[in-house]
């Protein structure tokens, strides 16, 4: 569901989304989180909330390894597009954390020539990286660029349906050259929560929003969180 909004509120939910207070770090807390080992048949189920309202949308989106081996990882996922629709895709990594096909920010799939590094591994509380990347929109479309940014925080506990989690938050922010005559490109603006011990992300925040050029100072604004409502490992 995309509901128009002014423009102050849209900067309100960006800070929001930005500054979310972590937990404090205590001394059991891990220091880093290892790069994970991806098996096949690894499954995530995830409780999703999408729109923006009286009546967002509520499903479960499935995120299963498929594939791994020298060529790399593949994930199929099966959800639902911000219009409701129900879909399947495979996301291809070069290795955790490296995209080199598959949907960044919403629902559109890109191929990334160098794969796009999502986070670097280890993860540690306090690193950042901000970058152009070169994209591809699949299937076909003309080759283009989107800035990706994101920082690690402090680790925190993080309680959802699948239980409670020591897990590291990463704030990212993508602006997306995806714009026409008619808006700006897309600004997306997330928080995960990635915990070691479900080799995954146990929860997400996501906003998503453009400015139009038809009507100045309105802005389309679609928002989802997800939560982990189990976690299969693979054998």
């Amino acid at each position: 569901m995309i509901k128009s909004i002014s423009i102050p509120l849209a900067a309100s939910l960006m800070s929001t989304l930005l500054l979310a207070s972590s937990l404090p770090v205590s001394a059991a807390d891990p220091p880093s989180a290892p790069l994970p080992t991806l098996k096949v048949g690894d499954r995530w189920v995830y409780n999703v909330t999408s729109g923006i309202g009286l009546n967002p949308m509520t499903y479960q989106e499935t995120r299963e390894v498929t594939a791994v081996d020298a060529s790399g990882i593949k994930v199929k996922v099966t959800g639902r597009t911000a219009d409701g629709k129900d879909f399947t895709r495979v996301e291809d990594l070069a290795a955790p954390g490296e995209l080199r096909s598959g949907a960044p920010c919403l629902d559109e799939a890109y191929r990334f020539p160098t794969p796009l590094q999502r986070v670097v591994f280890p993860i540690v509380p306090g690193e950042q990286s901000a970058k152009w990347i070169d994209v591809v929109p699949e299937p076909g479309g003309a080759k283009g660029q989107f800035n990706y940014y994101y920082h690690t925080r402090d680790w925190g506990k993080q309680t959802v349906p699948a239980g409670s989690f020591d897990a590291i938050p990463i704030d990212v922010m993508m602006t997306l050259e995806d714009a026409t005559a008619f808006r700006h490109g897309t600004k997306c603006n997330f928080t995960y929560w990635y915990s070691p011990v479900v080799r995954g992300i146990v929860r997400e925040r996501r906003t998503a929003m453009y400015a139009t050029t038809v009507n100045p100072g309105d802005t389309q604004v679609l928002e989802a969180s997800y939560e982990l409502a189990s976690f299969t490992p693979g054998k």
